[in-house]
């Protein structure tokens, strides 16, 4: 026995083409990026990376978790302020990338991490290759387990 196929109700958007394509000025979102300073040279390396995308409209957040050792006050850090943030801001001007630098005193890195990252935020991590696994590596991890998108970049 054959069965009547019903009819299917087509739609059409009726709508000129101008209104429904969406021009890329009218987007403003935009891809939030977190950058962990490690050193120097593998924050600039996890910065070019962050560059390629320039066309994604890519907005870097450069974060130095400094670690404060217990007999020390968070208020009274070892490192002043003024220096780590400005170690940033150089870092920053000198990629040409939009962003913000930020530093944030902790008794632990992962806390430290945990504190600033909002969820599901995508990281770029530098590190050394190493037959050990190395503090990047093992933050990377942890990071991935607490739900975010970690590019671990190795050099």
């Amino acid at each position: 026995m054959k069965s009547k196929a019903q009819p299917k109700e087509l739609s059409f958007d009726i709508r000129p083409m101008q209104q429904r394509v969406r021009r890329s000025s009218d987007v403003t979102a935009r891809l939030g990026v977190v950058i962990p300073y490690t050193t120097q040279e593998l924050t600039k390396a996890a910065l070019r990376h962050a560059g390629v995308c320039t066309d994604l409209n890519v907005h870097v957040s450069l974060v130095d978790i400094q670690i404060v050792p217990f007999p020390c006050s968070l208020d009274q850090p070892p490192v002043s302020k003024e220096f780590s943030e400005g170690r940033l801001r150089d870092l920053l001007a000198e990629s040409q990338l939009p962003g913000s630098a930020q530093v944030l005193y902790a008794r632990s890195w992962f806390d430290g991490f945990c504190h600033v990252l909002e969820p599901k935020s995508l990281v770029i991590l530098g590190t050394k290759k190493r037959w050990w696994r190395t503090r990047e590596e093992k933050l990377a991890g942890a990071l991935m387990k607490a739900g975010h998108q970690v590019m671990l970049l190795h050099s």
